[in-house]
């Protein structure tokens, strides 16, 4: 059947005067006054428009209060076995929780929950014998230095610290590291996961779970935002790499990859250079910027190196390792941002002097798969950028 027989009748006057310039017989030219250029007239509010690609939700309060509630002036062992004696455990302050926390959700549909805390909780531990008298008891503290998203959601430390730790107090510490450890590691692991649960019923339904959004555009253009274009530029000085990089020779190879992605170029760029944005893709820690000389790092140490030179959303160079590569060697990394068309960005990847084996013997060909899948189709699918090229 013919496009026309297709179309809902309700549709053709509309197509019919989007391809006739407003019933006017003209075509709109871009950057004249149109008034169908709405997106490109709300300037760097053109971006993410109405949260379309990406929200996201500072979830912090959340945890705060969960961990308040749970371990601030709580018993959470009683009557528990100890040997011959009946143990007691009780958390009586939450005496430190820092971090950051965040939900962040790709086109009102995907959930990703990120976060990466630090908590210090005192504990008191009392065993009593048959008779009810105390038989040992002892005070401390659980000291979590790093909760995040990197590790298996049960795999992070817990520092158990004792107050005292003379022969009397050994019964009540050794039942404080052992069931009270493992208690307390149950309970954060509870914690998450109901996090989880009900980020995914509440933010499909369009409810934060806690805190004010932070929208996409607040990433784009918050306090954080980079410099300016030209300010930038002027700024940017390309530093030559302090290593020497063979790129020609038998142990090394080059790969190119290009891959479009439904964006404007700047958005795009800040996938690599916001740390939010490649936090929200990468679901690990990571430390990035845009100034000449400056380190990142990419997936919790796997990837680091510096930045050798950037020009504002059209080009990114890294001296770039994998954590597995033999000590001081690195390979350059040119990213290329070409925005042919508006909101329609190609990116393009050289990476040069790319060594052919590890710092073990092994053989690094999986250098490539990792930009396509972990790299490309990744911040296509968390940002909605198109769809996935590679996996």
């Amino acid at each position: 059947s013919s496009r026309a027989a297709r179309d809902p009748p309700v549709l053709k006057p509309l197509v019919s005067e989007c391809l006739s310039g407003g019933g006017s017989g003209e075509m709109a030219k871009f950057e004249e006054a149109d008034p169908r250029w709405k997106v490109k007239d709300l300037g760097t509010q053109g971006a993410n428009v109405n949260n379309w690609h990406w929200t996201e939700n500072d979830c912090f309060p959340y945890f705060k209060e969960r961990f308040t509630s749970s371990f601030d002036g709580n018993t959470i062992l009683s009557g528990v076995e100890a040997g011959d004696l009946s143990g007691e455990l009780s958390c009586w302050k939450l005496e430190k929780i820092t971090g950051e926390a965040s939900i962040t959700k790709r086109k009102g549909k995907k959930v990703i929950v990120i976060y990466e805390l630090e908590v210090d909780i005192k504990w008191e531990a009392i065993l009593k014998n048959a008779a009810g008298e105390t038989a040992s008891s002892s005070k401390g503290s659980y000291k979590m230095p790093c909760i995040d998203t990197v590790e298996d959601i049960d795999a992070f430390e817990i520092q158990v610290k004792f107050n005292k730790e003379a022969k009397e107090h050994k019964s009540a510490n050794d039942f404080a590291k052992k069931q009270g450890q493992a208690k307390v590691r149950e309970m954060i692991v509870a914690i998450i996961e109901q996090l989880k649960a009900e980020a995914g019923a509440k933010e499909a339904a369009g409810t934060p779970i806690a805190g004010g959004g932070v929208s996409g555009d607040t990433i784009a253009s918050g306090a954080n935002q980079a410099p300016s274009e030209e300010k930038a530029k002027a700024k940017a000085k390309p530093a030559a790499p302090e290593r020497a990089l063979c790129a020609g020779d038998a142990g090394h190879y080059t790969i190119h990859l290009e891959s479009e992605f439904n964006c404007p170029a700047k958005e795009l760029f800040e996938c690599f250079t916001e740390v939010r944005k490649v936090m929200a893709f990468t679901q690990s820690k990571a430390q990035v910027s845009t100034d000449a000389g400056a380190a990142f790092s990419l997936f919790d140490g796997s990837i680091t190196g510096k930045v050798v030179s950037c020009e504002m959303n059209e080009k990114l160079v890294w001296e770039w390792r994998q954590s597995s590569w033999a000590a001081g060697t690195f390979s350059l990394c040119t990213l290329t941002f070409k925005e042919d068309a508006p909101g329609c960005t190609m990116l393009v990847l050289e990476q040069t002097a790319i060594p052919k084996t590890d710092g073990h013997g092994n053989d690094t060909l999986g250098v490539e798969q990792g930009w396509k899948i972990n790299f490309f189709d990744r911040i296509k699918m968390v940002f909605g950028y198109g769809s996935p090229q590679f996996s």
